[in-house]
């Protein structure tokens, strides 16, 4: 992989760390300050808002600059943020309208980050698939080690001790990460400077857009996210009320399904590269799709604890595999000009099957049981894999991947 991989790797590793801790921190601040459920959603939208409203613009930002550079000011801007909420945590200043902003910027800096450190990976690896697979599914694995594994828990403990560690300890995250991403060395590849011929920024999305439906095989990946996203957002959506009402757990065990997922995807982006070398990239993606649907569709039909929580971690290796598998196809076909825009216009649609998932699955679970969404969802998701094989299979990839 070489020293500008593994640099890459433990800024993402610890990044992520930071985005797990304020994750868990800031709604716990949040209901210090108020136990309005709406307050408390306010602060998770702003978060996830970021990728709607910035994310084109953020791709073009990516695709102009030095990648490394907007990694660092990515980090740098959310140090800045953290300090400043912890200044005024220590001087009882805080309020919900500065944790909104917060929790907005910090979603601002995970976009410009996550966009330039995908998007840099061919940079610092190679285009050699066997290599991209692999440093995708490390890459992977690091954002579910540190945002689900140690971010989160370690964000409870330290807030529990003192409201302000947390964040403190965020900053420091952000600080190292931003280090270690200054101290990659550059070459003329990974170097963008201005032209005077530079496009409009309008054009240069617009650029992307078509790039992404312009393409056959980018267009049938984003598409296929989107609908799996669609299932994602209904499953987790409607979990903690399938834990309570069908699995009759108690509180801990609803942590412990969220754990199981996470122990999964961990597994699921390190065994991503072997697998696709084994079987091919569409295998793994076709079965992976079909895998997911099988799993939501058992958790909607079987009310066992210990066969849900097996569910889950399978949801969460095969979802990450999957994840693995579309980066690694999407590196290989884009030009590297283009990686942000075209990664940044994917990511938007792919966002897109959030909110309809979690509203069709609020819908179902109220109109007849929760076990409908995840029957529902299971099978949606197996004919949907039916449908896209025949774009999706080792041949049609084989074919799109060669492609300039």
């Amino acid at each position: 992989m070489g020293s500008r991989f593994h640099r890459l790797f433990g800024a993402t590793l610890v990044s992520a760390v930071g985005t797990g801790m304020h994750a868990a921190a800031l709604p716990l601040l949040t209901l210090q300050s108020t136990r309005s459920p709406m307050a408390l959603s306010l602060v998770v939208a702003a978060a996830e808002i970021p990728w709607v409203l910035v994310s084109l613009h953020a791709g073009v930002v990516v695709d102009r600059l030095d990648r490394r550079r907007v990694m660092v000011w990515a980090d740098l801007g959310r140090f800045a943020v953290m300090v400043a909420l912890v200044v005024l945590l220590l001087t009882a200043r805080v309020n919900l309208v500065w944790l909104v902003l917060a929790a907005f910027l910090l979603g601002v800096g995970q976009v410009f980050f996550d966009l330039a450190a995908q998007s840099a990976v061919p940079d610092f690896v190679s285009r050699d698939p066997r290599h991209l697979a692999t440093a995708n599914g490390r890459i992977a694995a690091a954002d579910s080690s540190g945002e689900d594994f140690v971010g989160p828990p370690l964000g409870s403990a330290l807030f529990g001790v003192w409201n302000f560690l947390p964040f403190a300890g965020n900053a420091l995250s952000f600080a190292a990460s931003g280090l270690l991403i200054l101290s990659i060395r550059t070459d003329a590849t990974t170097n963008k400077t201005p032209t005077a011929a530079r496009k409009s920024v309008r054009n240069d999305i617009v650029e992307g857009i078509r790039w992404l439906f312009g393409n056959r095989t980018l267009r049938a990946l984003a598409t296929v996210s989107c609908l799996g996203n669609v299932v994602a957002s209904a499953q987790f959506a409607m979990l903690a009320l399938l834990a309570k009402e069908v699995l009759e757990l108690p509180d801990v065990g609803f942590g412990l399904l969220l754990t199981a997922t996470a122990t999964g995807a961990l597994v699921g982006g390190l065994a991503a590269a072997a697998a696709s070398r084994r079987f091919g990239s569409g295998t793994v993606l076709l079965a992976a799709k079909a895998g997911v649907g099988a799993a939501v569709l058992v958790l909607g039909l079987v009310a066992d604890s210990w066969v849900a929580a097996a569910m889950m971690a399978v949801t969460g290796a095969l979802m990450t595999a999957e994840k693995v598998v579309v980066s690694t196809l999407r590196q290989q076909i884009v030009p590297s000009e283009l990686m942000g825009r075209v990664l940044s216009s994917s990511r938007l649609v792919v966002m897109a099957g959030g909110p309809v998932g979690a509203a069709l699955g609020g819908v179902l679970a109220g109109v007849f049981t929760v076990q409908v969404p995840y029957v529902a969802g299971g099978v949606f998701l197996i004919l949907v894999t039916l449908i896209f094989r025949p774009r999706l299979n080792n041949r049609a990839l084989a074919s799109a991947s060669l492609r300039p």
